[in-house]
């Protein structure tokens, strides 16, 4: 129960944000930049998709109605109504705002269903005792308004206004009923006021039925209605519990819940224990905050590949940040964007103590505690109806952000940093045509592999070797060059060995990193002629197109590829540095070695890496 006390924590240091929209931004690679908006859930609410919105005036009258383009509306519930499902539903209203059925008392009428007339009334007995209870509230506006709202629900048809104000004509809402497209319609209701305060979006109208709706949860627990007992989340006692917890907590699974309510059948606590209270207890304040704040999050800044959700934040103050491991987090991103403005790199920088102290100097800045927590969730919904908790890690700001300059450290290959994009990780091992729930079992495993032990698993650098080794089999050279950047920081961290630095080292002399440093001057030498030739742009050189028998002869494969550099060699005029250079390190390699022809390691990729970096860093400063 720990990451729900988390989710509890989350929402009651938000609680100024209750009912408040924000948006969430989005910058695709390709289309115009496109806004979601999410809005925190008060205690007893649920989302409503309104279709209709009915204007009255402050005396109850019929003032206007529309269709809305914003329909997510924030509406008060019940339990029972936040839920409701099933032939017996139509029992089962919300207190103010609802489907027609509900409150329109023309609806049996329309729809020539009698048993509409029951729903009318179950909708308006609510809704009066509502009222009685507002008419001692403080705030007298709430009790006003809404009383405004039950005079016309009482006084008026309402699908005859909507016929009148032509919202749609006699036939059409014949129709619609027949069809039961008017069935599923939806309206909310607005007072006009001078100060143009919609209702739905007032906080004093959420808090005035939060109160109300708690003490008719205490009077059932007197009558025996509602049970009180241990909150398993806060681990207070005598609290109100519930066993029906929310829905929708997931956008593309509206339906799904986190908590089951039907625990008496099926695959349950069956063979355990005699009643689901004996396996846990919750409060329903918990679960309504939890849930708020997990929907809440996820929103705001939450991940999702396939069924898979991924979601990291880390409560600041009253403040909760994004600290995600699978897209950028703005901590990491000032972190970056610090650490190329000063860090000066060379083979004898500690990479991961500078990226340390810039992320640590970071997030004092931003005044981030670096005792507090980060908290690192993944869901899953691979049924309709159910999602789960398919991972969840703690851990201090302090431990996180070790970890992460422990991993940059270890896959820093060059004087480049950039985000470690966990999805585009993914693309380059795979291919495009990942499928999402390999993407999501892929990005699962790197997560936990960066924040744990930090050793990369051989299959990931297997699959994403035989594609770095292949490049003919890419249409464009950048694709390729992404797959072997990628790849030579995998083995990198990988090996993880002293020898094998930030940059370049000449002195490292083992056979597959040298071979790598072989293959990366040919190909700069011929790429170098072939771009200063009209005819020949776009040719591939012939370290590429060898590159694949290179990696599994290298001895025998490297005597063609010299063979065809000559001519080039002769033509580039860093020939003389070219040709030191490969003599240099061939006469580094062991000519008695009997493995010396045996297929290369990952190593022959991060020398062919560091290599051709060290090559036009060391061109462009000369030229400089």
């Amino acid at each position: 129960m720990s990451w729900l006390s988390e989710f509890v924590d989350v929402y009651d240091k938000n609680e100024k944000n209750l009912g408040i929209t924000s948006y969430r931004i989005y910058h695709p690679k390709s289309g115009e930049e496109s806004k979601k908006a999410y809005q925190m859930l008060p205690v007893s609410h649920i989302f409503l998709n309104c279709t209709l919105q009915i204007d009255l005036n402050a005396d109850g009258t019929f003032a206007g109605a529309f269709v809305v383009d914003d329909p997510k509306t924030i509406v008060p519930a019940t339990i029972e109504s936040s839920i409701r499902s099933g032939s017996g539903s139509y029992l089962v209203p919300l207190p103010v705002d609802d489907k027609l059925q509900y409150l329109a008392r023309d609806y049996s009428k329309w729809s020539g269903d009698e048993k509409y007339i029951e729903s009318h009334k179950k909708y308006l007995e609510q809704f009066r005792a509502y009222l009685i209870f507002l008419k001692e509230y403080p705030d007298q506006y709430v009790y006003r308004t809404l009383q405004a709202v039950y005079r016309y629900v009482t006084e008026n048809d309402i699908i005859n206004d909507l016929w009148t104000g032509k919202i749609f004509g006699e036939n059409v809402a014949k129709e619609k009923v027949a069809g039961n497209n008017l069935f599923k319609s939806t309206v909310r209701f607005n007072i006009r006021n001078p100060e143009n305060v919609k209702r739905f979006e007032n906080r004093r109208f959420f808090d005035a039925w939060t109160q109300y709706y708690h003490q008719v949860l205490q009077t059932d627990t007197v009558s025996g209605g509602t049970d009180e007992g241990i909150d398993y989340i806060t681990g207070e006692e005598n609290v109100i519990l519930t066993s029906k917890h929310p829905k929708g907590i997931l956008d593309n699974a509206a339906n799904a819940k986190l908590i089951s309510a039907n625990d008496t059948t099926n695959f349950t606590f069956k063979g355990r224990f005699l009643t689901a209270d004996e396996a846990v207890t919750i409060g329903y304040d918990s679960s309504q905050k939890a849930h708020a704040a997990m929907k809440w999050l996820l929103t705001k800044q939450g991940f999702k590949i396939g069924d898979r959700y991924y979601l990291a934040w880390e409560v600041n103050g009253e403040n909760t940040a994004d600290l995600s491991i699978v897209s950028q987090n703005p901590l990491l991103a000032l972190a970056q964007k610090k650490f190329a403005e000063t860090t000066e790199i060379d083979t004898n920088t500690n990479i991961a103590e500078n990226f340390r102290k810039v992320l640590i100097d970071g997030a004092n800045k931003d005044d981030y505690s670096l005792q507090g927590s980060v908290h690192l969730i993944e869901l899953e919904s691979p049924v309709n109806g159910r999602f789960g908790v398919v991972y969840y890690q703690a851990m201090s700001l302090q431990q996180y952000i070790n970890k992460f300059a422990s991993w940059y450290g270890k896959i820093t290959i060059d004087d480049r940093q950039s985000f470690f994009n966990l999805k585009q990780v993914c693309y380059d091992i795979y291919g495009d045509r990942v499928d999402d729930k390999r993407m999501a079992a892929t990005v699962s495993q790197l997560s936990h592999m960066i924040l744990g032990s930090q050793i990369v698993p051989w299959s990931l650098l297997s699959a994403i070797y035989n594609r770095a080794i292949r490049p003919a089999s890419f249409n464009d050279d950048k694709g390729w060059r992404r797959v072997m950047r990628t790849a030579s920081k995998l083995f990198k961290a990988y090996y993880d060995e002293g020898e094998i630095k930030t940059m370049l080292n000449d002195s490292y002399h083992d056979r597959s990193y040298s071979f790598g440093r072989l293959l990366a001057i040919a190909d700069v030498i011929e790429e170098g002629v072939l771009q200063g030739s009209e005819n020949n742009e776009g040719r591939v050189t012939n370290a590429k197109r060898y590159m694949s028998s290179f990696a599994q002869r290298p001895l025998d494969t490297w005597k063609i590829i010299y063979t065809n550099l000559q001519p080039y060699l002769r033509k580039n005029k860093y020939s003389f540095k070219a040709s030191k250079l490969i003599d240099e390190i061939f006469a580094s390699l062991d000519a008695e070695d009997k493995h010396l022809n045996d297929p290369l390691n990952g190593k022959f990729l991060i020398g062919y890496s560091q290599q051709r970096n060290d090559w036009y860093q060391k061109k462009k400063t000369s030229n400089e």
